[in-house]
């Protein structure tokens, strides 16, 4: 189990360092069509960065209203409450804020950008689907994305893809309506490079949205796999959170607020499901935010 967490906190670290790396390509690519020089990559960059940095801060706060989630009152949702601080004392973290989120779909997410700054939020459909020792296995993994830092992870994934896709269309857009282009395409000597970069760069702004969300949905799936293994370590009960997976797989509600943008961010995801069957099931799991519940529910079976 420990030598499978080592690995997914390694893969995911090279998945964020390839995110960069796209960034800055992309920058290149956005500059190298506009025409700009090096105030033009300063530019996207800085961009990037002030987007990065204002998601860091605040992406607790934009998932939990996304989500139309409403503090949970301690007196009316005393079980909740009482299971969060019992996990968190056996996990050795600080209590997160709890939040309640009025949908009859059941799920749950964690957010926030580290353990002192986090944050959990159920449905009411999951309070009302599952016992208490199913919800202290979906509490568990919850709260082992907070131990792992995965909420921090997810937070720079999500960052980081907005920040690409909005790049990429704002240079697609500004090519459309015949924006500036360097003074070298205009010289003999420079036009046959020129264009040839050029073309590189329609290809780059295309192709990466597509990558990013990819390599997004790769650190989402590896990070739930990674929270049922050590969620169900600080409950020493894999049955309950087994359990609570098939109540999961086996319920077609989907959640209301629920949305692709933060999707990765729930224990199940929120949207509706579509099957994997047929010839070209390979390409619809590559955009899957979570692996499959069957397969997770086999994984807990085999601890």
């Amino acid at each position: 189990m420990f030598d499978q967490i080592t690995a997914n906190k390694r893969r995911s670290l090279a998945l964020i360092a390839i995110f960069v790396l796209l960034i800055v390509a992309i920058g290149w690519a956005f500059d190298l069509l506009i025409g700009y020089g090096a105030v033009g990559i300063i530019a996207a960059m800085a961009f990037a960065g002030i987007s990065a940095f204002g998601a860091y801060w605040k992406s607790d706060a934009i998932a939990l209203a996304m989500s139309h989630a409403k503090p949970a009152d301690p007196v009316q949702y005393a079980r909740l409450h009482n299971i969060v601080e019992g996990l968190c004392i056996a996990a050795g973290l600080p209590k997160p804020r709890v939040y309640v989120v009025e949908d009859a779909a059941p799920n749950a997410f964690a957010t926030g950008r580290d353990p002192k700054h986090a944050a959990i939020a159920v449905t009411t459909g999951l309070l009302d689907k599952m016992n208490r020792i199913e919800l202290e296995g979906i509490i568990a993994h919850e709260l082992s994305h907070v131990k792992n830092y995965d909420i921090l992870v997810s937070t720079l994934a999500v960052t980081l893809v907005g920040v690409i896709v909005l790049i990429a269309d704002w240079a697609l857009r500004f090519i459309f309506w015949g924006g500036r282009r360097s003074a070298d395409t205009d010289t003999k000597a420079g036009y046959g490079a020129a264009a040839g970069f050029a073309v590189l760069g329609m290809v780059l702004l295309v192709v990466s949205p597509i990558v990013a969300k990819l390599m997004q949905f790769a650190v989402s799936r590896r990070r739930e796999a990674l929270a049922d293994i050590t969620g169900v370590s600080l409950t020493r009960y894999p049955p309950g959170l087994i359990s609570a997976l098939e109540k999961l797989r086996d319920d077609a509600t989907v959640v209301h607020s629920g949305s692709r943008a933060t999707a990765h961010l729930w224990i199940e995801s929120p949207v509706a499901r579509v099957s994997d069957e047929g010839r070209l099931a390979w390409l619809g799991r590559l955009f899957n935010t979570h692996p499959p519940l069957d397969e997770r529910i086999q994984a807990l079976r085999e601890l």
